[in-house]
């Protein structure tokens, strides 16, 4: 018997989706059982329509009740990355809720783009999904420190690592090619590349940071503090005269009182490429990492990083930028929707609950 005081077809317009999420174990598991709903749910990046000035997919509502729903009331891990927005954007039912609506004290909601910045559930399967093809690389002197948490945590890995090389009287030198926030105070991705000699484990031999935000050389990106912060925290003050700047222009500066969609927040993947480019360039062409000048450094990343870079080495258009981001992006949802659905078959869940 249905419990409810409203007629039925305006039950299943408003609140039906709403109340399966609520009374269902695994709602997004027993919505991708059936083949209709996965298919749309995964289809390919050519078959979505983008709003042409915020980039964001254009959904049907059903389809973004699905997304606003398991990110409110699923486990973390289930939230499909860059389809949902923050909970307090949201209408009880699962829709985008107008910004009059929205909590007094929630600034940080209201100027924000709805799925990037504020999302965590995002930026973490953009880091699990990059650090799965990013570490395969890994081989002898190579170590890809693609790892949760922050740069001053595998600073002091590196040099734990290294003391342990001495004594068992290695002396190749070792590559270290890191990407992590920053800090927890300051939580903007970077890339670093380390190179260390093991007779010498606790002073690098040259250090290479990347960072992404827009800015003319010699002046050095906006984050440039908090790299030499977390070194020198790790290796002492000195370390700063030897840290070079390998940052590309990739992202663009943030000006507070642009309306959230002009606002870059694909940071995780500008850090990704440029982390990518410097592990192949330590497997392919480690003579520029050694003894390459930064600017031979920064354009054989170029040469790499063909996402974001022409066959030239000049940058892509913003238009072709953000169109490969829009695609990455839709990608990361469908890889996780992929995850998602595997528990229909094993039944075991790729996540804790």
């Amino acid at each position: 018997m249905l419990l409810f005081k409203q007629p039925v077809v305006k039950y299943l317009a408003d609140d039906a989706l709403r109340d399966f999420f609520l009374s269902t174990h695994h709602p997004m598991q027993e919505l991708l059982k059936n083949q209709a709903i996965a298919s749309h749910l995964g289809r390919s990046v050519e078959q979505v329509y983008f709003d042409p000035i915020n980039g964001e997919p254009l959904l049907a509502r059903v389809e973004q009740r699905i997304y606003n729903l398991a990110r409110r009331m699923e486990s973390e891990l289930t939230h499909v990355p860059f389809r949902s927005v923050q909970p307090n954007k949201q209408t009880e039912a699962g829709d985008i809720a107008d910004i009059s609506t929205y909590p007094a004290d929630s600034e940080l909601v209201r100027y924000n783009s709805g799925n990037y910045f504020v999302s965590r559930p995002a930026n973490g399967n953009v880091f699990d999904e990059n650090s799965r093809r990013c570490t395969t690389e890994v081989n002898g002197n190579l170590h890809v420190l693609f790892k949760r948490g922050f740069l001053e945590e595998r600073l002091c890995e590196i040099k734990l690592l290294m003391a342990g090389l001495k004594d068992q009287g290695k002396t190749d030198l070792q590559f270290f090619v890191i990407y992590s926030r920053h800090s927890a105070h300051e939580g903007h991705f970077g890339a670093s590349l380390v190179i260390m000699d093991p007779v010498n484990p606790d002073f690098p031999t040259r250090v290479l940071v990347c960072d992404t935000l827009l800015k003319e050389l010699p002046q050095h990106p906006r984050w440039w503090n908090h790299f030499i912060a977390e070194y020198s925290n790790v290796f002492g003050d000195a370390i700063a005269e030897i840290i070079e700047d390998l940052s590309h222009p990739l992202q663009k500066v943030n000006i507070k009182g642009d309306a959230p969609y002009r606002h870059d927040w694909d940071c995780p993947y500008y850090v990704a490429s440029m982390a990518n480019a410097l592990v192949d360039l330590v497997v392919s062409n480690h003579h520029v990492i050694l003894e390459g000048t930064t600017s031979d450094i920064h354009n054989a990343m170029k040469a790499v990083m063909t996402d974001y870079y022409q066959p030239d080495l000049e940058i892509k258009n913003r238009p072709d930028i953000k169109r490969i981001n829009q695609v990455k992006r839709w990608n990361s949802g469908c890889a996780l929707l992929t995850d998602i659905g595997k528990y229909i078959s094993t039944k075991s869940l790729p996540y804790k609950v």
